[in-house]
């Protein structure tokens, strides 16, 4: 156990959900939430459940006990260590209240057999007592960190009448209960009974086959649901595609119409300009002869209305000559009978077969057979982080290789040496031109064999042979003390938080002390326990000062520029913050961890938005953007939950526990070069690395302190040529891996 790490944030550790004050008789439900016994009391007596009583923090039904009192419920001694471990860590500050006279003194001891407190009185006649001579009791002001370790190793005691003070030692097979020496002898004559620590390790192994049980139920169901998500992703893209092919198809087939429309009319306009101007034409023509015939016929009645009879005898010969004359003039082409019209003369047939067969259909695309295909296999010899192995499908009938129907369904089956599939799903991504990428990630290395299908065939040339080896980290390079939190910029500058020295310090990517800035205090510039750190794209340095409740700016040089917030709850007043981060707009994102919120400022500390608020988080320690994603570490339900950018929960992952993917208190966050998620798994002394999904990738760290090894890693930053910064807490150094 690290005390060192259970030390912080102990109080909130201790703290009843209910009435937020310390544990009084702290009682554990079946849902394992934890709550004073007046708490679940009062919360039973407004329930309206009778044999049930549901959990006031996750809202699971338990039940009561037979007898109708939550008192005998399981008392939590873990809880009741930590209560003691926190009046001994706080009894500088205040009074530690006796376990026999209750009276209340700063000088205090305490007995580690009786699991008691005494004054100075009751000390020296708990000593004097004979049965006490073998206890051991220190005084709490000459604790040290081992003696708060054996605090926590007090035992379990029964909890019936007369019998608290005896220890549980063993199990009663047919009650299912711990019991003590004193319940066996009256309770559970004739019953089988174990030794509680063998039974302990019996159910321990039987705890983890179900946990790993339940983990690949949820691994099968995981799989279930993207399996359905890229169906119907799939299936949406191809509508989708469907509909814009449909349209472009009409659109081609409008145009193609409307340019033979076009054309249709062109010659009717041209044809009709003929005709019309053969008709206009001929009537200029004839208006002509009009006038010309009007004129002569004026001159005529002129002179015979004037001529003497012997003028009209001689007039006659000369009308006969002007009227021939106008007779000659008449247009030869003019045909009033036949005028020249035209008609159109409809596609009856391309109308039948718009309005019979339509413009289109839909049919089912063939697949391709599986026999007409050939396999090319290149495995590759070192298979971690991303594609373990990659594959070329050609046909047999084409000289180039094709990228398959979106229909054709290329799979794979992974086995091993011994004719085992090794998983039920490999993730396939086609790169086009007929090359294929496999994504996956075996629990167990070594050689493996993969066979190819197209639609549920085998393919020719496989299976082929594949070598995974593990994903691998070295330590190359340790310096500094006390680290926290650490940030890098764009020049490989490393700059780490000092909470001990309240100070940052700054190094380059060697190693190498480049220059440090602050000093405790409350003043511009000074800290009080400085935490997460974050390096802004304008060259300012960004600190969340955690005990002055603020975020001070620094120049890229360590000068001050400015500062943001203040104790309190209000939008833009933080309490107890801890990770740093900056986002892709350059905006601050910072874990309010005192009022349990992530909140997002500008680069000039003004509030744009939170998120968090009614029980979303116990305990956020850090958080960072990726892409559409805000990824948080809830450090006391020991899980990883993702948010998109508007802050609406998207999933979570991650429980309490020491096999992969799972966390024991994770702190902070970075997202590599790769797309990869990597996280401080500080109480297991690692950090682990996951996909965006959850999907454990690798780790790297076991607890110890020698190279390569951590104790309480709190956060990680990435240099430029790729190599990893760990704050490695607990061995008071920064530490490099390649």
């Amino acid at each position: 156990m690290d005390i060192k790490m259970l030390l912080h944030d102990l109080r909130e550790e201790v703290s009843c959900p209910v009435c937020t004050n310390i544990y009084t008789d702290p009682k554990q439900l079946q849902c394992l939430h934890s709550f004073c016994l007046q708490c679940l009391q009062q919360w039973y007596r407004t329930s309206h459940g009778r044999d049930t009583i549901r959990c006031p923090k996750c809202q699971a039904l338990n039940k009561v006990p037979e007898s109708g009192d939550m008192k005998d419920l399981p008392t939590s001694f873990y809880l009741n260590g930590l209560i003691d471990v926190l009046a001994i860590k706080e009894c500088k500050n205040s009074q530690v209240q006796c376990g026999n006279c209750d009276k209340k003194s700063s000088e205090t001891s305490y007995c580690f057999q009786c699991c008691i407190f005494y004054c100075q009185q009751c000390v020296i006649g708990h000593n004097i007592m004979r049965s006490n001579k073998d206890h051991r009791v220190l005084a709490l002001k000459d604790f040290q960190q081992k003696d708060f370790e054996d605090v926590m190793k007090r035992p379990m005691y029964c909890s019936k009448q007369r019998h608290e003070k005896e220890e549980l030692k063993y199990f009663c097979k047919d009650c299912t209960k711990a019991a003590c020496h004193s319940c066996v002898v009256l309770y559970h004559a004739g019953h089988a009974m174990v030794h509680l620590d063998e039974e302990a390790e019996k159910q321990k192994i039987q705890i983890d086959s179900l946990i790993e049980t339940k983990r690949s139920d949820l691994q099968t169901k995981r799989n279930i649901v993207r399996q359905l998500d890229e169906d119907y992703a799939k299936i949406k893209q191809t509508g989708e595609d469907l509909e814009r092919e449909v349209q472009e198809f009409v659109d081609n087939l409008f145009a193609t119409v409307e340019a033979k429309k076009q054309a249709i009319c062109d010659a009717v306009k041209r044809e009709t300009g003929k005709s019309l101007e053969i008709i206009a034409r001929q009537k200029t023509e004839i208006e002509r002869q009009i006038d010309l015939t009007e004129l002569s016929l004026e001159k005529a009645d002129k002179l015979m209305i004037r001529s003497t009879n012997a003028e009209v005898v001689l007039l006659m010969k000369s009308l006969e000559t002007m009227f021939q004359r106008d007779d000659q003039n008449q247009p030869v082409d003019l045909d009033l009978k036949n005028p020249p019209f035209l008609a159109f003369v409809e596609n009856r047939k391309l109308q039948n077969t718009i309005e019979g067969d339509g413009i289109g259909s839909l049919r089912l695309v063939h697949q391709t057979k599986a026999n007409q295909s050939v396999a090319e296999g290149k495995g590759l010899e070192e298979g971690f982080v991303n594609h373990i192995a990659q594959f070329t499908l050609t046909t047999r009938d084409a000289e180039r290789r094709q990228c398959y129907n979106e229909d054709d369904h290329v799979t794979v089956e992974i086995m091993d040496e011994h004719g085992r599939e090794c998983v039920t799903e490999a993730q396939i991504k086609d790169n086009k031109d007929g090359l294929y990428q496999i994504s996956y990630f075996p629990r167990v290395l070594g050689r493996f064999k993969v066979t190819v299908k197209v639609n549920g065939e085998h393919v020719q040339n496989s299976p082929f042979t594949i070598i995974v080896k593990p994903f691998q980290f070295k330590a190359v390079l340790s310096f500094g003390k006390s680290p926290w939190g650490v940030a890098v910029n764009a020049r490989d500058e490393i700059a780490v938080t000092n909470p001990l020295d309240n100070r940052v310090e700054i190094f380059n990517k060697n190693g190498n002390y480049l220059r440090s800035f602050g000093r405790e205090g409350h003043m511009a510039g000074e800290f009080k326990y400085p935490r997460g750190i974050a390096f802004h794209n304008n060259g300012n340095i960004y600190v969340a000062d955690r005990n002055n409740h603020r975020i001070q700016i620094f120049s890229g040089e360590g000068q001050y520029v400015s500062s943001f917030g203040e104790k309190g709850n209000l939008d833009s007043q933080l309490n107890s913050p801890l990770g740093l981060s900056v986002d892709s707009d350059g905006n601050i994102i910072v874990a309010d961890t005192g009022n349990k919120m992530i909140k997002i400022f500008s680069s000039d500390g003004t509030f744009l938005m939170q998120i968090g608020g009614q029980g979303a988080f116990t305990c956020p320690i850090h958080c960072v953007q990726y892409d559409t994603y805000l990824i948080v570490s809830d450090r006391n339900e020991h899980c990883i939950k993702v948010y998109d950018r508007n802050g609406n929960f998207q999933y979570k992952f991650g429980e309490r526990g020491e096999r992969d993917g799972k966390f024991y208190y994770p702190e902070c966050l970075s997202v590599n070069k790769s797309g990869h998620l990597m996280v401080c798994d500080s109480y297991n002394h690692r950090v682990q690395v996951f996909e965006l999904n959850g999907r454990f990738l690798s780790k790297f760290g076991t607890k110890g302190g020698n190279l390569g090894e951590f104790k309480c890693p709190r956060s990680l930053a990435d240099l430029s040529n790729g190599q990893i910064v760990v704050a490695d807490d607990g061995n008071d150094r920064i530490q490099i891996f390649e």
